[in-house]
């Protein structure tokens, strides 16, 4: 048994060989907590200079009053991701494409416009980010 999943315990499942797998590719595997029977996506390091930077800028957020923390990525690099995720899946996920909106819409002040623009455009996604902004403004405007 690997270590992180020793040291997770009994209460999660791992599938150790789909981890190993994707640690060793830089893409993503599920484990499942059971009590709660909750899917948690584990992403690993990929290659691209993109890669680095998002994972430079993920945030400790406290999820629990007794001062667990967990390491989440910034509003604007999940868009992103999400964004390419809907572009290489062919672009018909409505799935990823209503987390895209959702954050747009939700995340509003805190999303730091000039990051995502610059990145979109780099990663070729920014015809979609601009489709995507328009949608979640059109449904803040709609409440």
């Amino acid at each position: 048994m690997c270590a992180f999943a020793e040291l997770l315990g009994p209460d999660f499942e791992v599938d150790q060989d789909v981890l190993r797998d994707a640690l060793t590719r830089g893409s993503c595997a599920n484990i499942f907590y059971l009590p709660m029977v909750t899917k948690i996506d584990i992403f690993a390091l990929g290659p691209s200079p993109y890669d680095e930077v998002e994972f430079s800028r993920r945030r400790k957020v406290k999820v629990r009053a007794s001062g667990e923390e967990l390491f989440v990525k910034a509003p604007e690099d999940t868009i992103l991701r999400k964004l390419l995720w809907y572009r290489e899946g062919g672009a018909v996920s409505s799935k990823q494409w209503r987390d895209i909106v959702e954050v747009l819409r939700v995340s509003g002040a805190e999303i730091n416009d000039k990051y995502l623009s610059m990145w979109a455009e780099k990663l070729r996604v920014d015809d979609l980010l601009t489709r995507a902004q328009a949608e979640a403004a059109a449904k803040l405007g709609s409440q």
